[in-house]
């Protein structure tokens, strides 16, 4: 069982289902919910001047040093992470939506975008 299990998990990795949709973004729905805000692209502690209250974080991952920031958020979008990753425990505990393993989110989501988070389906949708 372990066996399939991990390979059931190494194909959904390498061959992620590409949404046909050009402004759906796919993910792992880490935490439940719905928002709408502004994405903000953050590539390292030097971005985070550019977040406001209610915007959506959009990063490769996060680490805790990103935890000064979170009071902030709306949501949290990130290309890399599974249901246990740093991104994922902090988006249930502030109990807003998660999506971790988005794999291209900063790719396709550009900063200033208008956003909603699909945090049970794991889906990030840009609005404008």
């Amino acid at each position: 069982r372990n066996t399939r299990a991990f390979e059931t998990y190494r194909q959904l990795m390498d061959d992620p289902a590409e949404s046909t949709e050009r402004h759906l973004v796919t993910g792992v729905g880490a935490s439940t919910g719905r928002a709408r805000g502004t994405a903000r692209l953050v590539r390292s502690a030097d971005d985070f001047t550019k977040l406001r209250q209610g915007d959506i974080l959009v990063a490769q991952t996060t680490t805790p040093m990103y935890n000064v920031i979170l009071p902030l958020l709306g949501g949290i979008v990130s290309d890399r992470g599974g249901l246990l990753s740093q991104p994922a425990i902090v988006s249930r505990e502030y109990g807003f939506p998660g999506i971790v393993g988005a794999r291209d989110a900063t790719r396709r989501i550009p900063d200033g975008a208008i956003v909603e988070l699909g945090g049970d389906a794991g889906t990030v949708r840009v609005l404008s």
